[in-house]
């Protein structure tokens, strides 16, 4: 994901949005990118090692949760459809 920020082909307001649909409704895994790309919010989660944890505490703040889910995003690798 972080390269196509690079190149300007995703815009950090789309990454937003992943994670705002995300945490709205946890359920829905899969979220269509741009060209063609689709990204399984829960399983860049489950490959982010703090990202069980974190979205587990009671003790963590909504902020900390926010931005745990946009940097497992943000090293996720999407996939061709």
């Amino acid at each position: 994901m972080l390269e196509l920020l690079d190149r300007g082909l995703l815009r950090p307001e789309a990454v937003a949005r992943l994670v705002d649909n995300y945490i709205a409704a946890p359920e829905l895994r899969t979220h269509t990118l741009v060209l063609g790309l689709v990204l399984d919010v829960a399983a860049a989660l489950q490959a982010y090692p703090l990202a069980g944890a974190v979205l587990a505490s009671s003790l963590v703040s909504s902020r900390v949760k926010r931005s745990t889910v946009g940097t497992a995003i943000l090293l996720a690798r999407p996939r061709r459809v």
